[in-house]
C-alpha cells in the first residue's frame, strides 16, 4: 500500500539449459548480434557491430540485446504494475516499454576484481556511447546502469543497461531533497558529505574522484565512487576523467575482495536522467556488498541496520590503499 511501481515478470527465469558461458569468446552465436563491439585493430579502438550472419570474434567489449529482456518496445513480456492513488485508482497496470541491453566487459571468464584498469577504461568509453544514444531514443525518461555479482563460477563481467520509460521515484525524491538543500545551504549535499567524509570515511582517492563510506549507508561496507568536482553529466566525462575513474574501479573492487574475499555486490551508476529539466544531482558510483540479507526491518519499514561507516572505513580503507600502491607502483 505505498505508491509507485514494480516490474512483474510473466514468466521463470531460466539460464535456458546452456552448458557453457553464453558471454565467453567463441559463443558469441548463444547472444543476439552485437549492436556495438569494440575492437583493437592496428592499435586503435574501432567501434563495429554484428551483421546477422556474421558475429565479430576479436572484441574486447561487447553490447548485446539482452536474452530474456525485463523491458522490451514490442508490448511483449514483463509489465509494470503501479500504485497511484493520485489518479483515483488504486491498480493500474502498464506494458513494460524500454530497452535492455548487456554490456560484456571482457573477454575473460573472472572476477569483477580481476578486470584491469584497461578492461575498465574500454567498458566506461562504450558505456558513455551507449547512454548518450539510448537517450536520443522516444520513450527514455531513464537510463538505469547496474551490475548484480552473484559469487558464482558461472558468472560473466557484465553490466546490464536498462531504460524506463518514467523517471524511478527514488531519483525523483533525491532530485527534490538536493534543491532543497542547495536553496538552504548554497551547495551540493554530496559535495559536503564528500569533504566531511575525508578523514573517518574516506578509503582512497585520485585526482578527480573519491572513494568513501557513506554517512548514512544501506549495506554493510557500502561505498561510493564520486567526481571530486560538482559534475552532474556522466556521459561528459574526459578521457582523463574515463582514466581516473576506472583505476578507483580497479582498486576500490580489488579492494574489497582482499578485505571481504569473494562475496556478492551490487554496482549502480547514480544519477539523474540527460533529459530531466529539474536541477541535476551529484552523480556517483554506488556499490553494495551483500554481507547480510535484508530483514523485515528493511522489506517493511525501510530502515536498514549496517555497520558503522566508520568501521567498514577502517577495513576497508587498509586493502584498498595497498591495492592503489601497487598499482602505481610504490610497492
Amino acid at each position: 500500500m505505498r505508491e509507485g511501481f514494480v516490474i512483474v515478470d510473466n514468466y521463470e527465469r531460466s539460464d535456458k539449459g546452456y552448458d557453457r558461458c553464453i558471454y565467453c569468446p567463441g559463443n558469441e552465436y548463444l547472444t543476439k548480434p552485437a549492436v556495438l563491439s569494440l575492437v583493437q585493430r592496428e592499435h586503435i579502438m574501432q567501434r563495429m557491430a554484428d551483421s546477422e550472419d556474421s558475429y565479430i570474434s576479436d572484441w574486447c567489449v561487447r553490447v548485446v540485446e539482452c536474452n530474456e529482456p525485463i523491458c522490451t518496445t514490442n508490448g511483449s513480456g514483463l509489465s509494470v504494475n503501479r500504485s497511484q492513488y493520485s489518479m483515483n485508482r488504486i491498480l493500474y497496470n502498464e506494458h513494460a516499454y524500454g530497452y535492455h541491453y548487456i554490456l560484456v566487459a571482457s573477454r575473460k571468464h573472472c572476477k569483477p576484481s580481476a578486470l584491469s584498469v584497461e578492461e575498465w577504461v574500454n567498458v566506461l568509453t562504450v558505456l558513455q556511447d551507449r547512454i548518450r544514444w539510448l537517450y536520443l531514443h522516444k520513450g527514455v525518461a531513464y537510463v538505469a546502469v547496474y551490475m548484480d555479482y552473484n559469487a558464482s563460477e558461472s558468472w560473466h563481467p557484465h553490466l546490464n543497461i536498462l531504460t524506463l520509460h518514467r523517471m524511478p521515484q527514488l531519483i525523483t525524491r533525491e532530485i527534490d531533497t538536493t534543491n532543497d538543500y542547495v536553496k538552504n545551504n548554497s551547495q551540493c549535499p554530496l559535495c559536503s558529505i564528500m569533504k566531511e567524509s575525508k578523514s573517518s570515511r574516506g578509503l582512497v582517492e585520485n585526482d578527480n574522484f573519491m572513494v568513501f563510506c557513506p554517512w548514512a549507508p544501506t549495506h554493510d561496507y557500502e561505498f561510493w565512487i564520486a567526481p571530486k568536482e560538482h559534475l552532474i553529466h556522466a556521459t561528459k566525462m574526459t578521457q582523463r576523467e574515463i582514466e581516473d575513474l576506472a583505476l578507483m574501479l580497479k582498486v576500490s573492487l580489488s579492494g574489497l575482495h582482499s578485505a571481504l574475499g569473494d562475496i556478492r555486490f551490487g554496482l549502480a551508476l547514480k544519477a539523474t536522467s540527460d533529459k530531466s529539466k529539474k536541477p541535476q544531482i551529484h552523480w556517483r558510483i554506488e556499490v553494495y556488498p551483500r554481507v547480510r540479507d535484508d530483514s523485515a526491518l528493511k522489506h517493511s519499514f525501510d530502515i536498514s541496520l549496517t555497520l558503522a561507516p566508520e568501521k567498514a572505513a577502517e577495513r576497508l580503507r587498509t586493502a584498498m590503499r595497498e591495492e592503489y600502491a601497487r598499482l602505481i607502483g610504490v610497492i
